[in-house]
C-alpha cells in the first residue's frame, strides 16, 4: 500500500531528514579531524619537545651511549609526567635504558618498529601497533647527533593511545552532545515552521469546505506571508467570479424564459384563435399560420445559438467557398443601414475597392459580423454613429465594426466574449441572452480567423474580425 504523507509531514521530513543524515556524518568527520589533525599532532609535538630536552641532556653526558647503566641513571634522574615513557637506543636501535619497568627485559634487544636513524631528518613520530594486539602506541624518535654529524643514539619517547581514550571519549561525547542539541533545535524549528505553514492551510481548507455554493461567501483576510496573501486573493477572486457567474446564470435563465415565453405566448394566442373559428377564415388563417411559422423560426434560431455556444462548429457544419468581399457585403449592408436608421443612428460603410477573394463560409461569417453590428446598434444611444470598415492588412481581410456608444472597461473586456455575459453596467441591461459575442468568437475561430476588441468607457468600441487570405 502506497504511503501518503501530508504536506506538514513532508515539510518536517524535508527539514529533519537531511539534518539526521548530515549530523552523524559531520560528527564522525569532526571527531576524526580533531583526533588526527589536532589532538594527536599536538600530543606528538609535546613529546618531541620532551625528546629534545633529553637530547640536550645527553650532549653533556656522551658516555650514556656506551654504558647502559649510565643511560639508565640519566633516565632515572628525569621526571616527566606519566604516562609518557622514555627510552635510549643505540644507532642500531638497541634498547639501552627505559623508564618503563615492564620494558626492562627488552634492554639490549632491537626495537624493530622504528625507522632507520639515517631516514630521520630532525624528528619522527607515528602511531604503531603495540602488545597486546589492538593496542596503539604513539612513538616519537629524536636522533642525537655528534659534532661531526654522526648519530650517537636515539631518544625514543612513547605512550599508549589507550591512555588517551578517556579524554578522547569525553571529547566525542561533547561533540555528539553539541550536535544532538543542534539536531533538537533544528527539529523544534522544523515543527514550528511546519505548523506556521499548515495552520493557515488548514484554515484555508476549512474556509473552502464551508464556502456556500450559492450566495455571498466570507472572503479570506489578505494578510500574513506573501504566498498566503496571493492564495487568499486568488480565492477571493474566484468567489467574486462565482458570484458574478451566479448572477449571470440567473439573468440567463430570466432571459431564456423571456425569449421562449414571448413566442410561446404568441403561438398559444394564435392556436386559441384557430380553435375559436379563425381556421374557417382563409385570410385570417393564412396570417395566423405565417405568424406561427415566424415564431417557430425564432425559437429554432435561439436553440441553434445555444447549441453553437456549448458545442461550437464541427468541420462538417462549415461550407468553405471563395467569396468576393465587395459583392458579399453589398447584400448585407442595406439591412444593417436600415436597422441603424430605425434606431436614429448614423451609418457609414468604408469599403476599399479590389479587396481580395477569401476562402470562408459566407453564411457563418455573415452571422458573426451581424452579431457585432447588431450589438453596436443596440448599445449606441440615438444620435450616435456605427461604422463598418473593411481593409486588407498583413495578408488578412479585416472587418471593423465601430460605434460611439458607452464603451467597455478593461474589467468588462476580460469577460465580454463569455457566454451569457451581459455586463455589469446598468445601461447594458437590454433584452437578450448575451450570446452574440461568444457566437461571433466561436464562428471566427472555426473559420481560422481572430476577433479582437479595442474600447474605453465613454469612447465607444471597435470589434475586429480578421480572416486570413490563402
Amino acid at each position: 500500500m502506497k504511503l501518503k504523507l501530508t504536506f506538514r509531514s513532508r515539510l518536517l521530513f524535508g527539514h529533519i531528514l537531511p539534518v539526521l543524515i548530515l549530523v552523524p556524518l559531520v560528527g564522525l568527520v569532526l571527531i576524526q579531524l580533531l583526533e588526527t589533525r589536532l589532538i594527536i599532532p599536538t600530543l606528538a609535538n609535546e613529546m618531541v619537545d620532551q625528546g629534545r630536552l633529553v637530547e640536550r641532556l645527553t650532549r653533556d653526558r656522551p658516555e650514556v651511549w656506551t654504558s647502559p647503566s649510565g643511560a639508565q641513571a640519566l633516565l632515572d634522574s628525569i621526571h616527566f609526567r606519566r604516562p609518557t615513557r622514555i627510552g635510549l637506543l643505540t644507532p642500531e636501535r638497541l634498547l639501552l635504558a627505559t623508564t618503563r619497568p615492564a620494558d626492562q627485559s627488552l634492554i639490549g634487544k632491537p626495537i624493530s618498529n622504528l625507522p632507520e636513524p639515517n631516514a630521520i631528518a630532525d624528528s619522527w613520530w607515528a602511531i604503531s601497533a603495540g602488545d597486546p594486539p589492538g593496542e596503539r602506541i604513539l612513538d616519537v624518535v629524536i636522533p642525537v647527533k655528534q659534532a661531526d654529524g654522526h648519530i650517537a643514539g636515539l631518544v625514543h619517547i612513547y605512550r599508549r593511545m589507550t591512555d588517551l581514550e578517556q579524554s578522547l571519549a569525553a571529547m566525542r561525547w561533547l561533540v555528539l552532545g553539541v550536535l544532538l542539541v543542534g539536531l533538537l533545535i533544528s527539529g523544534a524549528i522544523a515543527v514550528l515552521l511546519s505548523e506556521s505553514v499548515s495552520r493557515p492551510l488548514r484554515a484555508f481548507i476549512r474556509t473552502i469546505v464551508e464556502a456556500p455554493l450559492e450566495g455571498q461567501a466570507e472572503p479570506l483576510p489578505e494578510d500574513g506571508d506573501r504566498e498566503f496573501i496571493e492564495l487568499s486573493r486568488a480565492y477571493n477572486r474566484l468567489q467574486k467570479r462565482r458570484q458574478e457567474l451566479e448572477g449571470t446564470r440567473q439573468e440567463m435563465l430570466a432571459g431564456l424564459v423571456h425569449e421562449i415565453g414571448r413566442p410561446l405566448g404568441s403561438l398559444r394566442t394564435a392556436l386559441h384563435a384557430l380553435q375559436a373559428g379563425a381556421v374557417n377564415d382563409p385570410s385570417l388563417r393564412a396570417e395566423l399560420m405565417k405568424g406561427m411559422a415566424e415564431r417557430i423560426d425564432r425559437m429554432g434560431r435561439l436553440l441553434e445559438d445555444l447549441a453553437l455556444t456549448y458545442s461550437g462548429l464541427t468541420p462538417q457544419e462549415i461550407n468553405l467557398k471563395p467569396v468576393q468581399v465587395d459583392e458579399w457585403l453589398d447584400s448585407l449592408i442595406p439591412l444593417w443601414a436600415e436597422a441603424a436608421r430605425q434606431k436614429q443612428l448614423l451609418w457609414e460603410a468604408i469599403l476599399p475597392v479590389n479587396l481580395p477573394v477569401i476562402q470562408t463560409d459566407p453564411d457563418r461569417l455573415a452571422q458573426a459580423l451581424s452579431n457585432l453590428v447588431n450589438n453596436a446598434i443596440k448599445f449606441t444611444p440615438p444620435g450616435g454613429k456605427v461604422t463598418l470598415t473593411t481593409r486588407f492588412e498583413e495578408n488578412q481581410v479585416q472587418f471593423l465594426v465601430s460605434d460611439t456608444g458607452i464603451g467597455i472597461s478593461l474589467e468588462e473586456q476580460s469577460h465580454i466574449f463569455a457566454p451569457f455575459y451581459r455586463g455589469i453596467q446598468p445601461s447594458w441591461k437590454v433584452p437578450g441572452l448575451g450570446l452574440g459575442l461568444s457566437i461571433a468568437k466561436s464562428i471566427t475561430a472555426s473559420l481560422g480567423g481572430q476577433i479582437s476588441l479595442a474600447s474605453a468607457p465613454g469612447q465607444g468600441s471597435t470589434f475586429t474580425i480578421a480572416i486570413p487570405v490563402p
